[in-house]
C-alpha cells in the first residue's frame, strides 16, 4: 500500500529548521537539477561521473534515493524490489523478502556481529508506543552478482583465497531501512507505508527478549530511516548515505547541556522537554516484554540526532540544506517524498584510498564526518569511536566467536558487513 495524500507543506519547514547549517555558512549552489524530475522519472546516478566537489557527492545521494523510491508496480518501490541482503548468504536472487527483524545494537567488539540479528542480546529500538523498530537489506544485482555469481564468495574458503586489495564493482548498491509499527487507527499519513510481515518477540526464561522463531504477524508499517551505500569511480570505500523522515528526532545543540530538554516539541521517537542525558540510552540488560498480546516493549527510547547534518565543515552541511530545500521544492505538491531529507553523507577525502587493515579516522573521511541515522545506529552516536559509518564498516580482520582459527583477514571488501556475515553465517553452518 502506498499512501500519497500528505501533509507536505508544514515538513519543508520542519526540514529547514531541524537541518539548517551554522550561521553564515548557507551556499544556494547545491540544488537538484530539473533532469531529476517528475520523481517518477528520476533516472539513477551515474556512477561514472567526476565527483569533484562536496556537492557531487550529496547529488549523488539525493538522486539515488530519489530513483529508488519510485513506484515499481504492485504497491512496492524501486528498493522493495531488491534482493534482500540475507538471500546473499543463500545465494538466490529472490525478491521475496524475510520476515523483518529488529535490530541489535552494534557491538564494542571488533567484530561485526552487531549486525546479525540477535534481538534481546543488546539494545533494541522501542518508539514511544511501545513497539519494537523493524529493519530490511537489501543488495542490488551488481552487488549479488559480483559476491555470488562471479566469485561465489559464499563459499568461506573462496573469501578467505580472496585478494586483500579486491574491491566492490563501481555500481554496487547496499541498502538498509527502518520501519516503524503504525498502530491501529495511528495516522501515518506523512510517512510511505507498506504492509510487512514481522517477526514478534517473546521472553525466554531468563526473561530476555528474544525473537520468536513461529510467530510472525502482517503489519502497517512506516518508513523512518533508509541508508543508502553506492560505490562510485574512484571510491570503492563507497559513499555512505543517510536519509531520516523530519519528524523523527530532534537535533541536540553543541553546547545542550545534559540537564537541559532537548525540544519542547514531541517527535516520532522523542517525547517533549526529554533532558540531553536521557537520549539514546541504550536498554541493554533492562529491556522487558511488557505485554506479549500487544507485543509492547519497556523502557520506550528517547531518540536524540547527536550531529545534525552528521557534522562535518559549514560547507557541508549549507550544501545538505540547500540540496534539501531543491529537492523537496521541486517534488510534487504533496509527495510524501517531501517529509524525508537527506542527513548527510561521508567519503573518503583520496580517490582509490581504501586499504586493509586500515584505520578509519578523520583524516581520511570528509563530507559528514560523524554521521548516523537516529534510527539505525541511535546507541552509537555518541559514542567517539563508533559515530560514522566507517567506524565499523572497515576493511579489518573479522574474529569468529566460535572458529577462532578462522579468522577473515583484513580485505577491502571486509567494508560491506552483508559479505562478512555471509562468511560468518556459512562458516556457523560448517561447525
Amino acid at each position: 500500500m502506498i499512501t500519497h495524500t500528505k501533509r507536505a507543506a508544514p515538513a519543508v519547514a520542519a526540514t529547514l529548521l531541524l537541518f539548517a547549517p551554522h550561521a553564515g555558512a548557507q551556499d544556494d549552489t547545491c540544488t537538484a537539477p530539473a533532469a531529476w524530475f517528475p520523481h517518477d522519472q528520476t533516472p539513477p546516478p551515474d556512477d561514472n561521473a567526476d565527483f569533484n566537489s562536496n556537492c557531487a557527492f550529496h547529488q549523488w545521494s539525493w538522486q539515488a534515493f530519489l530513483a529508488l523510491t519510485k513506484d515499481a508496480g504492485d504497491g512496492k518501490l524501486a528498493f522493495e524490489t531488491l534482493i534482500p541482503s540475507a538471500n546473499v548468504i543463500s545465494s538466490t536472487t529472490s525478491a521475496e523478502a524475510p520476515d523483518l527483524m529488529p535490530r541489535v545494537g552494534k557491538s564494542d567488539s571488533d567484530q561485526a556481529m552487531g549486525e546479525i540479528n540477535q534481538a534481546g542480546s543488546l539494545g533494541l529500538l522501542v518508539d514511544q508506543g511501545g513497539r519494537a523498530v523493524y529493519y530490511s537489506q537489501y543488495v542490488d544485482d551488481t552487488f549479488f552478482d559480483f559476491v555470488i555469481t562471479e566469485h561465489g564468495f559464499n563459499d568461506p574458503e573462496k573469501l578467505l583465497a580472496a585478494s586483500d586489495t579486491l574491491n566492490y564493482p563501481v555500481g554496487a548498491l547496499t541498502l538498509k531501512a527502518a520501519w516503524m509499527v503504525v498502530p491501529e487507527g495511528g495516522d501515518a499519513s506523512d510517512f510511505y507505508t507498506t504492509e510487512g510481515d514481522i517477526r514478534l518477540l517473546a521472553e525466554d526464561g531468563t526473561g530476555r527478549v528474544v525473537v520468536d522463531p513461529d510467530a510472525t504477524a502482517t503489519e502497517t508499517l512506516a518508513l523512518v530511516g533508509l541508508h543508502v551505500v553506492g560505490v562510485v569511480k574512484g571510491h570503492p570505500e563507497a559513499i555512505w548515505a543517510t536519509f531520516e523522515h523530519v519528524r523523527n528526532a530532534p537535533n541536540i545543540p553543541p553546547d545542550a547541556a545534559a540537564d537541559t530538554p532537548v525540544s519542547l516539541e514531541d517527535f516520532t521517537f522523542y517525547s517533549a522537554n526529554t533532558n540531553a542525558a536521557a537520549c539514546n540510552q541504550n536498554n541493554a540488560g533492562h529491556l522487558t516484554l511488557a505485554s506479549a498480546d500487544d507485543q509492547t516493549l519497556t523502557p520506550v527510547t528517547q531518540v536524540c540526532r547527536q550531529f545534525a547534518t552528521g557534522g562535518g565543515s559549514d560547507a557541508n552541511a549549507a550544501n545538505i540544506a540547500a540540496l534539501n530545500e531543491s529537492v523537496h521544492a521541486q517534488l510534487e505538491s504533496g509527495s510524501v517524498w517531501q517529509n524525508y531529507t537527506l542527513v548527510g553523507a561521508v567519503w573518503f577525502s583520496k580517490e582509490d584510498a581504501l586499504q586493509p587493515a586500515m584505520l578509519m579516522d578523520d583524516s581520511i573521511l570528509t563530507g559528514s564526518v560523524e554521521l548516523s541515522n537516529s534510527t539505525i545506529e541511535t546507541f552509537t552516536q555518541k559514542t567517539v569511536n563508533e559515530n560514522n559509518c566507517f567506524a565499523c564498516h572497515n576493511t579489518q580482520a573479522q574474529y569468529p566467536t566460535d572458529a577462532p582459527d578462522r579468522a577473515l583477514p583484513a580485505k577491502n571488501l571486509n567494508i560491506s558487513h552483508v559479505l562478512v556475515n555471509t562468511y560468518l553465517s556459512n562458516l556457523a553452518a560448517e561447525q
